[in-house]
């Protein structure tokens, strides 16, 4: 019958070596930053990923701009094939300085000289990309969060493990310069 005996290594004995008890305490350490850290990492990542989206969200602002010529009937996509309902052509808008800015935006096919579309513009006037609906924020910062979280406990694992094997590495050696000490003696044979 064997008998597990917990928590070894932070007993007295006469057999536990230093390097136990270090492989028992970084074995602490690194479950507590899992357990605790873990959770405290990836809330902090959510927060800050979630503050920096909605920063950029509030500096986005929509303007109408009007088309300065009529816009293709059928786009065409980057290897050359076409790409129904998608058609780049150039707008102008007034900003919110006051300013005349123009660029090239995706449009309707086949949209009139005069007609008027929605862009989205950041705070210097430059066209940018629609703010992201309430769903994808969420699932940026929570993907952000579990990303941090996971490696943290990646590191902390991966520590652990590279300290333990240092440590077995260290004892491999010290039991073979002791082996080569005592071994002699006890085989018979003397080198």
């Amino acid at each position: 019958m064997r008998r597990t005996v917990r928590l070894w290594r932070w007993r007295r004995n006469p057999l536990r070596r230093r390097s136990d008890v270090v492989e028992a305490w970084a074995g602490l350490a690194a479950g507590l930053v899992i357990v605790a850290g873990a959770p405290l990492t990836g809330i902090a990542a959510a927060d800050s990923m979630h503050a920096t989206l909605a920063a950029q969200n509030d500096g986005r602002h929509q303007v109408s701009a009007v088309l300065e010529r009529d816009a293709p009937s059928s786009g065409s996509a980057p290897g050359g094939g076409s790409s129904p309902g998608v058609v780049r052509a150039p707008v102008r808008w007034t900003g919110h300085d006051g300013r005349t800015h123009s660029a090239h935006v995706v449009v309707a096919p086949g949209a009139g000289a005069g007609s008027r579309t929605p862009v989205w513009t950041d705070g210097r006037g430059r066209v940018t990309e629609p703010p992201l609906d309430r769903l994808e924020t969420t699932v940026q910062t929570d993907v952000m969060g579990a990303a941090a979280a996971g490696g943290l406990c990646v590191a902390a694992l991966v520590t652990h493990r590279g300290l333990r094997a240092g440590l077995d590495l260290r004892r491999s050696h010290r039991w073979q310069q002791e082996w080569a000490r005592v071994g002699p003696r006890w085989s018979g044979r003397h080198a």
